[in-house]
């Protein structure tokens, strides 16, 4: 691929003040945490001045990899969930203990928890991936019979695969007693073959449709029985329930003679599968979609699946094919965050902190929830959808807008309280207009058209030229501020 911004990016990012009115010209720093962060904010603008882009690539995956791995990312927010650390039996004792057997407390931490660390954890890059593989593996959070288990998947899953080898993750997901549980996989047996994990193994995490026939998926069933779980919801190979005959799925056979030997098969097809040709294209744009555009070009998919293959189905080197790409750099304005995205972006452009991180954690989940968008939360096998036209909802909107007010406002109990005037920074607007044009670019990363910047002066009622010192800013700062984020330009990631 072509590296032409690589060179002169790190300079760019270092520029403070971005003037060009034209409505998709964007400071590059903005660009860069719209996509590979959940937004913006003042220790990221640090670690970028400080570190250089590739400098700052590189502390992502060191962070992440290392003092950042897991839930360490934020250490008030992994303290608000201690049942994550813990085994399914633990998890169902703690829950009987404190009078609930079947209770969703381990699910709820695993909800706020993702939030918290989406919006207060340095390593957003890691977050990103998370995000991305959690929904490509999806394994829906508060559904039936993961009450114990589903924070495994998160944990010992994707978490602990999301910057490295995609067959790693796949022969983990397959074990994982959260994801047997949710497609069904722990009950499938030799003689009552249950083909939901075989399909969606197939259909959502590698080949993808129009690579297989029915008979690769009744085939690609039999060879993974036998992977079921133990009383206490760990898992276990149970041999007696393993199918024995010989297997071809695609491109596949395998002689499956012994059921003693049927989880070693059962792996070397999931191996086969995580570095196929036709997993490595999927894959490819799945990633351009999320971080570069909806329809992202045939020359960016195919370069991202040699990589893919070339190093040995690794993710991250993936991710910094779209860093250095032409074609990333000049699609600012080509994806449209989704709710809590948005809601997740306001907290971290803003500076909000997490004063009482119990309570601050409970106000995200249920702003996530009534925009419709709670993280792992959604309930088919195929994980949220991430183009723009799956995201039209008034009602959504509406309640974003709301939450801007609120954030900037100060009205929900749990968070530090927020000083609007750090949004200028270290030197003060001079003048109303200034301040507004500071704003625009503070907050979007980009100056507004004229149109719109006037219209805000029309809503504080005067001339751009007024003194800051006698502005109506004074008053109306914490109402033009939402207004700001209302416009599309934050809405886009």
């Amino acid at each position: 691929m072509t590296t032409t911004f690589w060179p002169t990016i790190s300079a760019a990012l270092r520029n403070t003040v971005h003037t060009a009115r034209a409505p998709m010209a964007w400071h590059p720093a903005s660009l860069l945490m719209s996509r590979f962060g959940f937004g913006i904010e003042a220790m990221t603008r640090a670690d970028l001045a400080h570190y250089g882009l590739d400098g700052w690539w590189q502390f992502q995956l060191s962070f992440s990899r290392g003092a950042g791995a897991g839930y360490a990312g934020h250490a008030g927010v992994a303290a608000q969930g201690p049942l994550l650390t813990q085994s399914p039996a633990q998890v169902r004792a703690w829950l009987a203990a404190n009078g609930n057997e079947y209770g969703w407390e381990a699910m709820d931490q695993l909800t706020r928890v993702t939030l918290g660390l989406q919006a207060w954890s340095r390593g957003q890059v890691y977050e990103t991936a998370v995000d991305f593989f959690a929904n490509h593996l999806n394994v829906a959070n508060h559904s039936d019979g993961v009450w114990t288990t589903r924070h495994t998947m998160d944990r010992d899953v994707i978490r602990r695969y999301a910057l490295g080898s995609y067959t790693d993750m796949l022969l983990a997901s397959a074990r994982n007693p959260a994801m047997l549980r949710y497609l069904s996989l722990a009950s499938s047996t030799k003689s009552a073959i249950n083909e939901n994990y075989g399909r969606e193994l197939l259909e959502l995490h590698t080949v993808g449709i129009g690579n297989y026939t029915e008979a690769d998926v009744q085939n690609s069933a039999r060879i993974l029985t036998g992977r079921s779980l133990d009383a206490d919801f760990n898992y276990l190979y149970k041999p007696e329930r393993h199918w024995v005959g010989p297997i071809k799925v695609m491109g596949f056979s395998h002689a499956n003679d012994s059921a003693a030997t049927g989880e070693a098969a059962g792996d070397a097809y999931l191996r086969y599968l995580a570095s196929h040709p036709a997993t490595a294209k999927r894959l490819a744009q799945k990633l351009c979609v999320r971080y570069v555009s909806d329809t992202p070009s045939p020359t960016l998919v195919a370069e991202l699946a040699r990589i893919y293959l070339q190093t040995g189905t690794q993710i991250a080197p993936m991710l910094l094919a779209i860093l250095r790409s032409t074609e990333f750099w000049g699609s600012r304005g080509a994806k449209v965050r989704r709710p809590a995205e948005n809601l997740i972006a306001t907290v971290r452009v803003l500076g909000v902190q997490p004063g009482t991180p119990s309570k601050s954690l409970q106000h995200l989940h249920w702003m996530s929830s009534s925009v419709g968008n709670v993280p792992l939360d959604w309930s088919p096998p195929n994980g949220y959808p991430d183009v723009a036209g799956a995201w039209r909802s008034s009602g959504s909107l509406l309640n974003l807008w709301s939450y801007h007010r609120g954030l900037v406002q100060n009205w929900y109990g749990g968070f530090a309280p927020f000083d609007p005037a750090t949004l200028y920074g270290a030197v003060k607007p001079t003048t109303s207009g200034e301040a507004i044009a500071k704003l625009c670019i503070r907050l979007t990363g980009t100056r507004f058209p004229l149109a719109h910047e006037q219209a805000l002066q029309t809503f504080l009622g005067e001339p751009a030229s007024t003194p800051i010192a006698s502005s109506r800013l004074r008053w109306y700062l914490t109402h033009l501020i939402p207004l700001i984020l209302d416009a599309p330009q934050h809405a886009l990631r």
